[in-house]
């Protein structure tokens, strides 16, 4: 979309060289709820060496309803990093019966799209929607980023909360705010929380539900 490309070209020149630094990456598994019941997972599998990083994200949600699946979401994405730089980006994603992807290869400096919402080539660096990346938050400064659902753009307001006591009091984490809206104009609302660069805690709000994730070692329903 037109009107994103002056502000896709700030965050362009403000991500440039992003820090992913694999030998501090852990794999990480978030079982995840639905006001309460759980729903599903969201986990990222990371395959590294010195100089890249490859992370598998796959997230399954069902919501059911007496006894009925009211509701199913599948996404999985895989991502390659070569020296702090994405090189290429491939998703599926199938939204309760609506089927969209997302691929993004690194050609000559240039990123190419081609996604069910967005075909273009953009100049250079940008994050994906994926999460796991705490140059997302880092710099605290806001950012248009990557939607790997559909290669649209997502204008991202974020705030930094502070520092808070998580899963009873038995981590610290920075606490980040997360407000923009998606090319279908569906609000995105998260709060999200890092201890040292890895994501540990997410809460989204979508159609009057509050979606909590939950580190697997830290859920106490488990």
């Amino acid at each position: 979309p037109n009107i994103l490309k002056p502000l896709l070209v700030i965050t362009i020149l403000l991500t440039t060289f992003l820090e992913v630094k694999s030998s501090e990456i852990k794999d990480i598994f978030f079982n995840v709820y639905r006001n309460g019941s759980k729903i599903g997972y969201h986990k990222i599998n990371f395959s590294n060496d010195n100089n890249s990083v490859n992370p598998f994200v796959e997230i399954k949600f069902e919501v059911t309803f007496l006894g009925f699946t009211v509701y199913n979401y599948f996404h999985q994405n895989n991502e390659n990093w070569l020296n702090n730089s994405l090189v290429e980006l491939k998703s599926k994603t199938d939204k309760d019966g609506e089927n969209l992807f997302c691929n993004a290869k690194k050609i000559n400096n240039r990123i190419s799209l081609d996604g069910t919402n967005n075909k273009e080539k953009i100049n250079n660096m940008i994050i994906p929607s994926s999460y796991w990346n705490y140059d997302l938050v880092k710099d605290k400064n806001d950012k248009t980023v990557l939607n790997t659902q559909d290669c649209s753009f997502i204008d991202f307001k974020i705030n930094y909360l502070g520092e808070d006591s998580i899963y009873n009091n038995e981590m610290l984490a920075e606490h980040y705010k997360l407000t923009g809206k998606e090319i279908t104009g569906d609000d995105v609302d998260i709060d999200i929380w890092y201890k040292n660069s890895q994501w540990v805690k997410m809460i989204f709000y979508k159609d009057g539900s509050e979606i909590e994730y939950f580190l697997k070692d830290f859920d106490n329903n488990e």
